[in-house]
């Protein structure tokens, strides 16, 4: 027991000559110049690049459906085609019409043929000669006339002779007035002939060829719209219609969609709408994905949703093998600020950063120093230090939170 006594009051003896050391142990890492980015990640949806719910132009009958859903079809292939009978039947009733307008304006540009004017001007002289006769027939049966109204008085010859006569008469003055009326018109076509069409009967002709041309613009126009055609190259999302329905003018029939490219479809605040521009450059990752990929802003709303106050960004991908398809959710990387050459220490080396007056520690001399700086960008592993505290210092990153201002310090680095 003694001895043990003795062994103790030794061992105090050695422990109070040996001063203990004050100094708290830290570890520290140097601040350096680096260029520091913050992102912001915002989830959005697929949209497809090009989509239209293509609808009939005119209502008829189906009968070809060449497409199901699925389907890929290429810009300007055959959708669908409907009955064209009656539409076929008006278009040779507006190609005959045309014709026949074409034919009579050219018969007016052209004017009459050597043979044609020879038959006008022998009508003209078949027709006076016509009047010639016929006013000498007028004469006589005149003359005729008037000796049998003698006689008739006379007593010389019946009621019935001077009826005859008098019939005569009449008929040679009406073949007479039939006559001049045959002359005045084989007169007028022989003007016609010598002075050609006038200008009012061109325009009139010419105005019919334009109606008759119309006409058949037109119903060719709706031929062609019986027959459906895709006016992209894309995927068949949806169709409405079967073989053998009837199909209403307007009514929506193939909903097609281009997925070679698509669109993330986005909602962003106004503080972040301000730091991006029609053009720029993004990273973007699909649910599917495993890395993040390029894309292109091309589409910012130039007025915020008003019950969201959140703005529409638009940006496009490529999508060559199809392997993302319309509806999955994607992430895009937007930058949220940037600074080059920046001092940057690690995040944890703060203290009270969400306070006003943030600070860390820096070791000089074996001493900690409070610094109480000013932070810049942030993100979850380093933040920029706009003043406060210059490159190459030693700023302590554990122990810390035991520290007061002047502690001395022991760096022990792992």
């Amino acid at each position: 027991m003694k001895n043990r006594i003795i062994i103790f009051l030794a061992l105090m003896l050695i422990l109070t000559a040996v001063p203990l050391s004050a100094a708290t142990t830290v570890e520290v890492t140097e601040a350096i110049i680096e260029d520091i980015s913050l992102d912001e990640i915002i989830t959005g949806n697929l949209t497809p690049f090009e989509k239209a719910n293509i609808p009939a132009q005119v209502g008829g009958v189906a009968e070809e459906v060449n497409i199901d859903i699925g389907d890929e079809v290429e810009a300007g292939s055959e959708l669908i085609k409907m009955e064209q009978d009656s539409f076929l039947i008006q278009k040779r009733q507006a190609e005959a019409a045309l014709e026949s307008a074409e034919a009579n304006y050219d018969e007016l540009i052209n004017g009459v043929t050597e043979e044609e004017y020879r038959r006008v001007k022998s009508s003209y002289e078949d027709a006076k000669a016509g009047l010639e006769i016929a006013e000498i027939n007028y004469k006589q049966a005149k003359r005729a006339f008037e000796r049998s109204e003698e006689l008739f008085q006379d007593n010389i010859i019946s009621k019935q002779d001077f009826e005859d006569a008098e019939d005569a008469f009449k008929n040679a003055r009406s073949q007479v007035k039939s006559a001049e009326t045959n002359l005045a018109v084989a007169e007028a076509n022989l003007d016609e002939a010598d002075r050609g069409p006038r200008e009012e009967q061109i325009r009139a002709s010419a105005a019919q060829v334009k109606q008759a041309e119309a006409s058949l613009d037109e119903i060719e126009d709706t031929l062609s719209k019986t027959v459906i055609r895709a006016p992209f190259t894309g995927l068949v999302f949806e169709r409405h219609i079967e073989k053998g329905e009837m199909i209403g003018s307007g009514q929506p029939i193939v909903n097609l969609i281009n997925i070679d490219q698509l669109y993330v479809e986005i909602e962003i605040t106004a503080s972040a709408v301000s730091r991006i521009n029609k053009g720029d450059i993004v990273e973007v990752k699909a649910e599917t994905m495993q890395h993040y990929i390029e894309g292109e802003i091309t589409n910012i709303a130039p007025q915020a949703d008003p019950e969201s106050r959140s703005f529409l960004v638009k940006v496009k991908i490529d999508n060559p093998d199809h392997s993302l398809r319309p509806g999955m959710f994607a992430d895009v990387r937007l930058l949220k600020g940037e600074a080059g050459d920046a001092v940057v220490v690690p995040i944890e080396s703060i203290l009270d950063l969400t306070e006003e007056t943030p600070y860390l520690y820096v070791v000089e001399d074996g001493k900690a120093i409070r610094r109480e700086v000013e932070v810049g960008l942030q993100t979850d592993t380093q933040a920029e230090i706009i003043s406060g505290l210059e490159a190459g210092e030693s700023v302590i990153i554990r122990g810390q939170q035991r520290l007061d201002a002047e502690d001395e310090v022991e760096v022990i680095n792992r």
